[in-house]
């Protein structure tokens, strides 16, 4: 896992390095406007087709998914002559409130993706105002865990794989500083093993909302 992770950040990295040199002489000699973002959300966790059942087979119990905390980081790069599109690379993480399950023990989840990102403000044509739409990329891991302090018993659950997202948001700027208000619906896809049954795959989501601050 940290090896892929590692090969997605250098891949942003040049990914940014080319879009820095791919600007125009006359470009080159401004400096590139790079946009920087922090954001704070909550979401209802998804899950989709019979995952809750593969979480039943892994745990021997499964739970109802529930409500999450969202905190993200990311960048953009925008040139003005691209006409409010930003390109760019986005850091989320979701926190899961721990709920009871099929057996009375207690489930947590949480999951995160590092993701290539793309925001475009189509009717100001001007990055980080108005109206924007957002789509994103990328790669991560969810973590459950089945736990009875009782009996001292502690399941995990891992998975790895990819997650595509979408958000609509609005965003109103300031002198220094930009605020957002931003809906999300994210689908994630990822691969983890089941003692005795082998590789699954386990189909996750989430629809929230979230509050970033650019600068």
């Amino acid at each position: 896992m940290k090896k892929m992770i590692f090969s997605l950040t250098v891949f942003l990295a040049f990914f940014c390095l080319q879009m820095a040199n791919a600007q125009s002489p006359s470009a080159q000699k401004t400096k590139l406007p790079v946009y920087g973002e922090f954001g704070l959300g909550f979401g209802q966790t998804l899950f989709f087709g019979d995952m809750k059942n593969k979480l039943a087979q892994s745990y021997g119990g499964s739970f109802n998914p529930s409500i999450g905390n969202n905190l993200m980081m990311g960048f953009y790069v925008s040139p003005d002559h691209w006409k409010g599109l930003g390109l760019g690379a986005r850091i989320k993480g979701t926190f899961g409130t721990s709920v009871k399950g099929d057996y009375d023990d207690s489930y947590i989840f949480n999951y995160y993706n590092l993701a290539v990102s793309a925001k475009y403000y189509g009717l100001s044509k001007e990055f980080n105002k108005g109206l924007y739409v957002r789509g994103s990329f990328g790669f991560g891991q969810f973590t459950t865990k089945r736990v009875n302090e009782a009996t001292n018993m502690y399941k995990h659950q891992y998975a790895i794989g990819t997650s595509l997202m979408g958000g609509v948001g609005y965003s109103i700027p300031f002198k220094k500083t930009v605020l957002s208000f931003e809906a999300e619906f994210e689908y994630s896809n990822r691969n983890g093993t089941i003692d005795g049954k082998g590789t699954t795959s386990y189909q996750s989501g989430q629809l929230g909302g979230n509050i970033i601050l650019s600068f």
